[in-house]
């Protein structure tokens, strides 16, 4: 199908404060949803709890339109509670419904891979519906974006779209179907209860694009399409399809709630880029915005216009320029051109192999007064590649665009903006490159300067405006369509080097260094990399004998003190980058003491071998490390030696510190020598003998301590291993979930993230989160470390409770990597799809409104249980009991710790309660160890377990745990 402009006039955003007494809703969604290009094509919702959610404390509605299934309630964690307890029952798609299609393109498509944006932190839509009209509460978008979704509201409320008010939010702007998707949640669910309504923003996994050529090139016609009749003839109109409907898609919400109605969608038109047909079967639903689907149809296109010249035995550059209308867009491509003249030479001093490639792309889009407007773009791109490793460089860029609308960052005196070698022009030529991301590279959620490096995916960065911030691909600032041409005519500068055409956005060095191995491999000498190799190894042999030996040998010389860096050498983003290791690591959990100053020390942890107490990290330069070179506080961290000499026990996690990178121990470093010198010297660290032996423990690192740093595995992606090097380095996360053996060593293989213990609560186990009876999914951990709360399993307490505030300051993608890694673990297969934490699950009665009646022996067994629990938890914990008191009301039927093998932990929360809970908004949990026995405390375990664990084996009726507890009160102490 065609892509017809939009030329329906958006309304002006205004600015308003936000309304008062906001409600709070969330969307459930079925696992399978689709759109074939008209209809929705998914499971239909065959029944809900919805008469028991209305009934929960905190919950303003349940609403059910069509299969739209939503709550609203009265802050965000009773709306995740409520959703879960909606339970909902889907049924799968009808019979004649189209089947999927396969998700592997042909060869000769060309594929668009959309960069996975993260939805930044508090993201959020609001919207007031009643009495006809509709007020939104948005990010500030460009006016093709706010036409756009001004139009999705009133066809989601039938309403005309001038009865649509658009309002600015403060914040930064999520990916645009991501706000979409949002405000008609919030629209719906706002009507509903005719109050505003606030639904967060949520992420979703970006769909690849792929475009076949509808026509395939026949053998000796000269054409790719038909054959032509002379080299000057321009190629009839491309003609692509896709398999993904070629349109931005509806709301979720409307192709929920109007499963019946057609629902088509529209986007801003690309000019002179042929024509796509929409795929005719629903495969999922599409995430990518109008800049990514006008990006891909560009690349596709102007990589086909070169294709067909080089077939015509023609200049690609000199034939697509005699094809383009005269006017605007020749004369600024011509200027363009004239600007990039080349030197014709195909190799470089240093074997490397050099290309130019130019690509064009025009536009339709709105005006700041909503008016059309046809901009045009123009790019010469020159690269060198290096044909042994297939590794790409954008050497030089000259780019053009030519609107009678430019904005400041265009420079508005000119009609026609040309670039040349801009350095931002070449950043965004090169994150087209495709390179993974470093699994050290960081990014700060509160907004610090990023690096200089260049980004993987293909979002590009056309510019900055006036203030320095930088204006993206598509935004008004830059017309939406300045960088259009970029991909294509780095695909085209890289055809023209190696003769190799690249068909998937980002580039990949790997299929472009075989295509050009195939070529190199008959002049290769036998026996020669085999040669190599053997002496790599023997190289590598020897080193790690040295290395084993110096590890093993007890005694380690002092390193020299110095008077200390000068913390003003340090960039603000190092810092920053080091101030977000420190917090993955949870530096200042340990080193803090009770009442003690952060990082100061001084903190007694207990371990079977004796109490260990934390260090001073502060730079102090007299009882702290303000005297330390970065030589002493490298070998500290990976090698767990003093400055002095001194053989450091692994109660501090040297054995994972050592998996980080040089750049984050450097930053690290900087950081903490930035912070301010606390003078305050720890007690002494005395344990038994054999354990106060320092020396031996040379030889318990020769035995399990591995100080090689992390890498990466090539066959994982960019997030998996990501989320590796977080776990298994700063986060130490197997210091607590990995069980020990005698000499207090994680235990590997099989055991890792096998589950443990810390500070006396048990640590379940990582390895099998998606087995069990109450299984996770992705989401539902990714919710959980970053809020500190899943509806489904519970509320973060006792040492973990800590944990959240770290990982609190991470970036939302470092969170989603961990939980990635985790649901991934080395033999687990990956999981298919992200699943969504509203999700159908099987809920347990017993968690939801109403209490399970309990057999008569089983009440009799445990009346007193039963007499404890209604006393003591049913006003915060009974589902429809009345108000909720602290936060949120956890449904026990849901809660982890009661199927789990051991009471511990729920000892643990019934003794010392939830003091400091690791979110404000989920309130706190009084502790019952003064006012319970332990009689008490195992009647009401035994009620627990039988009532909301019925499937379980019942715990041992013994006080022998509660006791042990008890007298380790300070284990239950956040």
């Amino acid at each position: 199908m065609s892509l017809p402009a939009r030329s329906i006039a958006p309304p002006a955003a205004e600015i308003r404060g936000v309304p008062a007494d906001l409600l709070h809703g969330l969307a459930v969604r079925p696992d399978r949803m689709g759109w074939d290009g008209l209809r929705y094509q998914g499971d239909a919702l065959a029944g809900a709890r919805l008469d028991d959610v209305r009934a929960m404390a905190g919950v303003v509605a349940a609403v059910r339109t069509g299969n739209f299934l939503g709550v609203v309630a009265m802050a965000p964690v009773h709306a995740q509670q409520a959703a879960v307890a909606l339970a909902p029952v889907w049924r799968g798609m009808d019979a004649g419904a189209s089947a999927p299609l396969s998700d592997a393109p042909a060869g000769d498509a060309f594929v668009w891979q959309p960069p996975r944006t993260d939805v930044p932190a508090g993201a959020r839509a609001i919207a007031w519906c009643m009495e006809g009209h509709a007020s939104l509460w948005l990010p500030a978008c460009a006016p093709d974006m706010q036409a756009l979704v001004a139009g999705e509201i009133a066809a989601l409320l039938q309403l005309p779209v001038q009865a649509v008010r658009l309002f600015v939010l403060d914040g930064a702007a999520p990916p645009a179907m991501a706000w979409v998707d949002a405000a008609a949640d919030a629209a719906l669910l706002s009507r509903a209860v005719a109050r505003p309504v606030s639904v967060a923003c949520a992420g979703a996994e970006p769909c690849a694009l792929a475009l076949q050529p509808a026509a395939r090139p026949s053998p000796g016609t000269g054409t790719a399409l038909r054959p032509a009749e002379s080299a000057d003839e321009a190629p009839a109109p491309f003609a692509f399809s896709s398999p993904l409907p070629w349109a931005v898609r509806p709301s979720c919400a409307r192709l929920l709630s109007q499963s019946d109605a057609a629902c088509a969608a529209a986007l801003p038109s690309v000019q002179d880029a042929g024509t796509v047909q929409g795929g005719r079967h629903a495969r999922g639903l599409s995430e990518a915005g109008v800049d990514d689907l006008n990006a891909a149809q560009v690349f596709a296109s102007e990589s086909l216009w070169h294709e067909w010249a080089l077939e015509q035995g023609q200049d690609p550059l000199d034939w697509r320029l005699r094809h383009l209308p005269e006017g605007p867009a020749r004369d600024l491509a011509t200027r363009v051109v004239q600007s990039a003249p080349w030197p014709g030479d195909a190799k470089d001093g240093d074997g490397r192999l050099h290309g130019r490639g130019f690509a064009t792309a025009c536009m339709q889009t709105l005006d700041p007064e909503g008016r059309d407007r046809v901009v045009w773009s123009a790019w010469v791109a020159e690269v060198a590649v290096h044909p042994q490793t297939g590794e790409i460089e954008v050497t030089r860029v000259v780019a053009g665009h030519d609107s009678q609308h430019l904005q400041a960052a265009q420079g508005a005196s000119m009609h026609a903006h040309t670039v040349e070698h801009d350095a931002q022009w070449l950043a965004s030529a090169r994150r087209l490159l495709g390179a993974p991301s470093a699994f050290d590279d960081w990014s700060s959620p509160a907004g610090a300067a990023a690096s200089d490096a260049p980004a993987a995916g293909g979002a590009l960065t056309a510019g900055t405006a006036g203030d320095g911030t930088l204006v993206r691909h598509g935004q008004l600032g830059l017309d939406g369509v300045a960088t259009l041409p970029a991909a294509a005519a780095i695909a085209n500068a890289i055809r023209h080097a190696t003769g190799v055409r690249l068909r998937e956005v980002p580039f990949q060095t790997e299929p472009l260094r075989l295509a050009l191995a195939g070529e190199a491999k008959a002049g290769s000498p036998p026996g020669r990399s085999a040669l190599r190799r053997g002496l790599g190894w023997l190289a590598a042999g020897a080193a790690g004998i040295a290395g084993l030996a110096a590890m093993a040998w007890p005694m380690k010389p002092a390193l020299p003190l110095t008077d200390g860096p000068d913390a003003s050498l340090y960039s603000p983003q190092a810092i920053e980058r080091g101030r977000l290791v420190a917090a993955a690591g949870d530096c200042v959990v340990c080193h803090t003491a009770p009442g003690g100053a952060p990082n100061a020390g001084g903190l007694g942890l207990e371990t079977p071998f004796g109490t260990i107490y934390s260090t001073n990290i502060t730079p102090d330069k007299a009882t702290g490390i303000g005297r330390w070179s970065y030589a002493a506080f490298e070998r500290a961290m990976r090698q767990g030696i003093h400055q002095d000499g001194r053989q450091l026990y692994p109660a501090f996690p040297y054995t994972a510190f050592a998996k980080l990178s040089d750049g984050d121990l450097q930053a690290l470093y900087g950081y903490l020598m930035s912070r301010p010198a606390v003078q305050a010297r720890a007690p002494q660290t005395q344990l038994a003998f054999p354990y106060s032996l320092r020396p031996a423990m040379a030889g318990w690192n020769l035995l399990f301590h591995d100080a090689t740093p992390f890498r990466a595995d090539p066959a994982r992606s960019a997030e998996w291993n990501r989320g590796a090097y977080l776990v298994e380095g700063a986060g130490h996360c197997a210091a607590c979930h990995s069980p020990r053996n005698a000499l207090g060593a994680e235990k590997g293989g099989i055991h890792y993230l096998g589950g443990g213990e810390a500070e006396g609560w048990s640590t379940p186990a990582l390895n099998r989160l998606a087995d069990g009876p109450l299984p996770w999914s992705r989401e539902s951990l990714h919710q959980y470390l970053r809020t500190g709360f899943s509806a489904r399993h519970g509320v973060a307490a006792g040492p973990m409770a800590p944990v959240i505030h770290g990982l609190a300051e991470l970036p939302d993608a470092d969170v989603r990597a961990i939980a990635t890694y985790l649901m991934e673990l080395p033999g687990r297969a990956p999981q298919a799809a992200p699943a969504p934490d509203a999700a159908p699950v099987s809920v347990p009665a017993a968690a939801t409104a109403a209490a399970v009646p309990l057999p008569a022996r089983t009440l009799d067994r445990h009346a007193n249980g039963e007499r404890i629990y209604q006393n003591a938890c049913a006003v915060c914990h009974e589902a429809g009991s009345g108000p909720t008191l602290f936060g949120v009301r956890p449904l026990l039927g849901l809660n982890t710790n009661l199927h789990a093998a051991t009471p511990d932990n729920l000892v643990q929360v019934i003794l010392h309660g939830i003091q400091q809970p690791a979110n404000d908004a989920l309130g706190y949990m009084p502790g019952f160890g003064d006012s319970l026995d332990d009689r008490q405390i195992t009647d009401l375990l035994g009620y627990l377990r039988t009532r909301f664990a019925p499937e379980e084996k019942a715990w041992p009726q013994d006080t022998d745990t509660i006791r042990r507890l008890r007298a380790t009160a300070h284990a239950g102490a956040p």
